[in-house]
C-alpha cells in the first residue's frame, strides 16, 4: 500500500472516533471521483464500445453500386451493395421494380442474420408505414438472362415460362456458417420468381429461397411476411422454399400472409421443403397462407406443395393457420401435403387448424398423405379442416395414411372427394389408427379404416 493510501486509512481510523460520518462520506466521494475520471479516459481514447445506430438503406432499380442509400435520388444504392453494407439492425427500403441478383447462375441475394429487407415503396416514402406492396410490386427475380416469359410486373408465372438458365437461388439466408439468423431478420412486401436450382447439393433445392440452419447450434428461422413466391423450380426439393434443418440443427421460418403459386419441383414439395433429419428441427409457422397450382413429380418423396420430411430423430411438424390448399398436383402421394416419418424416430406431424383442402390430387392421398416406418411418428392434427373435390388417382381422395401413422381429425369435413378406392380416407395399413371425433365424412368414407368416435 502506498504511503498517500497509509496516511488516508489512518486519518480515517482515528477519525472515526470522532466523525465516522463524515469520514466515510470522503472515502465515498474519493472512490467515486476515481471511477468518474478512469471512465472520462476511456471515453477520450475511444476504448469504450460504441452502439451502431439503425440505419436505413433506400435502394431503386436503378440505384449505385457504391452509394449508401441516404436519400432516393443521388444517394439510392443497387439491392446487391445494399445488402453488402447493410449490418446487423439495419432496414433496407427496396423501391418497386424488377431486381436480378447479378448475371451468372450461381449469383444470389444474400440476406444476413438481423437485416429487415422491405419492399413495396414508390422512392418518395419518409416512413415505412406509408409504402404499399400491392401498388408498388418489387420483384425479386432469377432471370440472369433476361429472357423469361413474364408478366407485365415480370412476373414468371409458371415454370414452363423459364427460358435458359436462371439463378439457382433468388435468396439465400446461411444460417449455418455464421451468425444463426431468427426472427429479427425480416424479409416482407417481395415476389420471388424465376428461381431455378437445376445443378448439385443445395444447388438442387430452394429455387425461390434456400435457408440453411443445418448444424448443431445453428439456426435459420427468419420472419416472411405479405410475399408471393410463383415460378420458382428445382430438380430436387422445394421449388419455392428448401428449410434444412438437419444435423441438430433448426431452420422453422414464420410465414404471414404469403402466397404460393405456379412452383415445381422434380422431387418434393413444389412451394416448401421442410428437413428435420438427425436430430434437427424443421417446424414453420403459416398463417394466413394460400398454396395453389403447385406441382411435383416426387420420384422418391411427395407432396405437390409441402413435404414435412423427418428421420433419424428429427422433427418436421410444421404449424398452419388459415392456411388454403388448392389445385395442387403429384405424381405420387399427397396432393397437397406430404408428412414422412422414418428411420429412428423422426417426428412429422403437422398442427392445422381452420385450413381448406380443394381440388388436389395425387396417386395417393388426393390432399395429404402421412407415413410412418421404422420408427417413426406421424400424427397430424386437425382442427376445422374441410377435403373437398380432392382426388386420388388410386387410394384415398382426401387422406391416405401408411405404416403406423396416427391422424387425428376433430371438426373435419370430407365431402365430395374421389378415388379408385377409398374415396374419402384409406388406410393401407391394419397399424394406421386414425382418431376421428365430430366429423362428417361422406358415406363412401372410409376404406379399413379405423372407428369414428
Amino acid at each position: 500500500m502506498n504511503a498517500h493510501a497509509n496516511s488516508h486509512s489512518t486519518f480515517c481510523h482515528s477519525a472515526q472516533r470522532i466523525e465516522p460520518d463524515r469520514c466515510h462520506a470522503r472515502t465515498r466521494r474519493a472512490a467515486g471521483w476515481l471511477l468518474a475520471t478512469l471512465l472520462a479516459v476511456v471515453a477520450v481514447l475511444g476504448l469504450a464500445p460504441a452502439a451502431h445506430a439503425q440505419d436505413i438503406i433506400r435502394v431503386t432499380p436503378d440505384g449505385g453500386d457504391s452509394a449508401n442509400g441516404s436519400d432516393w435520388t443521388t444517394n439510392a444504392a443497387s439491392l446487391q451493395h445494399a445488402l453488402s453494407i447493410a449490418v446487423s439492425g439495419d432496414e433496407i427500403w427496396v423501391a418497386g421494380g424488377i431486381y436480378t441478383p447479378g448475371v451468372t447462375i450461381s449469383d444470389t441475394f444474400t440476406v444476413i442474420s438481423g437485416i429487415q429487407l422491405y419492399g413495396g415503396f414508390a422512392a418518395t416514402e419518409t416512413l415505412r408505414t406509408q409504402r404499399d406492396w400491392v401498388a408498388n410490386p418489387t420483384v425479386l427475380s432469377g432471370d440472369v438472362g433476361g429472357d423469361d416469359i413474364t408478366d407485365a410486373s415480370g412476373v414468371v408465372v409458371t415454370t414452363t415460362n423459364i427460358v435458359g438458365a436462371n439463378a439457382y437461388h433468388v435468396l439465400w439466408l446461411d444460417g449455418a456458417s455464421g451468425t444463426p439468423i431468427t426472427a429479427t431478420t425480416r424479409i416482407d412486401g417481395f415476389t420471388i420468381t424465376a428461381g431455378s436450382a437445376a445443378g448439385k447439393f443445395p444447388h438442387n433445392s430452394g429455387g425461390g429461397l434456400y435457408c440453411a440452419g443445418s448444424g448443431s447450434g445453428n439456426e435459420c428461422s427468419p420472419a416472411i411476411a405479405n410475399m408471393k413466391f410463383a415460378g420458382n423450380s428445382v430438380s430436387n426439393n422445394g421449388g419455392a422454399m428448401y428449410n434444412n434443418g438437419n444435423y441438430s440443427g433448426v431452420s422453422s421460418p414464420s410465414l404471414e400472409n404469403v402466397i404460393f403459386s405456379g412452383n415445381w419441383a422434380d422431387n418434393g414439395g413444389a412451394a416448401m421443403y421442410n428437413n428435420g433429419s438427425s436430430g434437427g428441427l424443421s417446424s414453420p409457422s403459416l398463417i394466413n397462407v394460400t398454396i395453389s397450382d403447385n406441382a411435383s413429380d416426387a420420384r422418391y418423396s411427395g407432396g405437390g406443395a409441402m413435404c414435412n420430411s423427418a428421420t433419424g430423430g428429427g422433427t418436421s411438424s410444421p404449424s398452419l393457420v388459415n392456411v388454403t390448399f388448392s389445385g395442387n398436383s403429384v405424381s405420387s402421394n399427397g396432393g397437397a401435403i406430404y408428412n414422412d416419418s422414418q428411420n429412428s424416430g423422426g417426428i412429422s406431424s403437422p398442427s392445422l387448424v381452420n385450413v381448406i383442402f380443394s381440388g388436389n390430387q395425387a396417386s395417393n392421398g388426393g390432399a395429404m398423405a402421412n407415413k410412418a416406418t421404422f420408427g417413426g411418428t406421424t400424427s397430424p392434427s386437425l382442427v376445422n379442416v374441410t377435403f373437398s373435390g380432392n382426388r386420388a388417382t388410386s387410394r384415398g381422395g382426401a387422406m391416405w395414411s401408411n405404416g403406423t401413422s396416427s391422424p387425428n381429425l376433430v371438426n373435419v369435413i370430407m365431402w365430395g372427394n374421389t378415388a379408385s378406392v377409398g374415396a374419402q380416407i384409406f388406410n393401407d395399413d391394419t397399424t394406421v389408427t386414425p382418431i376421428i371425433s365430430y366429423t362428417l365424412v361422406s358415406m363412401t368414407g372410409i376404406f379399413n379404416g379405423g372407428g369414428i368416435t
